[in-house]
């Protein structure tokens, strides 16, 4: 996409990155250009498009930061932005707390996450990071009942460091504690960890349900196929 800097027909063109994905229904598609405008204050190229996949045919606005000799895209200012891919034993958490009633409920885990990153994407990274680190502590609380429901009354009394100190092991321990010491720097005035970001948090969420999966995954096969021989 090229555009002018002064809003008219005068002055040199400039290239600006155009979006290939919907922000609404996240399809890649190649969207129609309705409008732009370049906000001379902020410098940065505010574009409007309208998503060309036949069962969406939303419009959303796109903000695009200047990046060498280019505009890049900044972000979409509205419209959702997209979770991960969910393994299966994650969409099928269940809160801990109403695990073995008659009213079970899902677990706040993905609910917290995808509220987190809507207000990353949104430009509120305070309160991101924060969102984040509570999606950590129900995923990590959550699952620990789910797979010691014996101790359920223990582990929902317990502190986070507490309950991955008691039952988890190996890598998934450990990515667990640093995804904790992360989050906690998301949630405190001085930050230990200065060096690491919001993306790092999430990678090592990503990391920590692939260990989970995994987990699920072998904890499934070696409890139903047994030796016939």
């Amino acid at each position: 996409m090229h555009f002018k800097k002064s809003n008219n027909n005068n002055g040199n063109s400039h290239v600006a990155e155009t979006p290939n994905i919907c922000p609404h229904c996240h399809v890649a598609n190649e969207p129609r250009e309705l409008f732009k405008w370049f906000d001379s204050k902020e410098n940065k190229l505010i574009s409007t498009w309208l998503c060309n996949f036949n069962k969406c045919g939303r419009i959303f606005v796109i903000s695009h930061k200047e990046d060498s000799s280019s505009y890049i895209i900044e972000r979409a200012l509205n419209g959702l932005p997209k979770g991960p891919i969910w393994p299966e034993p994650i969409l099928n958490l269940k809160d801990g707390k109403t695990l073995g009633s008659e009213q079970e409920e899902d677990s706040k885990f993905i609910k917290t996450y995808l509220q987190s990153l809507e207000a990353e994407s949104n430009g509120h990274d305070e309160i991101a990071g924060m969102g984040y680190r509570k999606a950590i502590e129900y995923l990590v609380k959550d699952w620990a009942i789910q797979s010691n429901p014996t101790e359920k009354n223990k582990i929902l009394s317990l502190w986070l460091s507490g309950i991955i100190k008691e039952f988890f092991t190996g890598d998934l321990k450990d990515i667990l504690e640093r995804a904790t010491w992360l989050g906690n720097d998301q949630t405190h005035y001085n930050k230990l960890f200065e060096e690491y970001n919001i993306s790092h948090l999430k990678e090592l969420i990503d990391l920590i349900m692939v260990e989970l999966d995994r987990e699920f995954k072998k904890r499934h096969y070696i409890e139903n196929i047994e030796k016939r021989k």
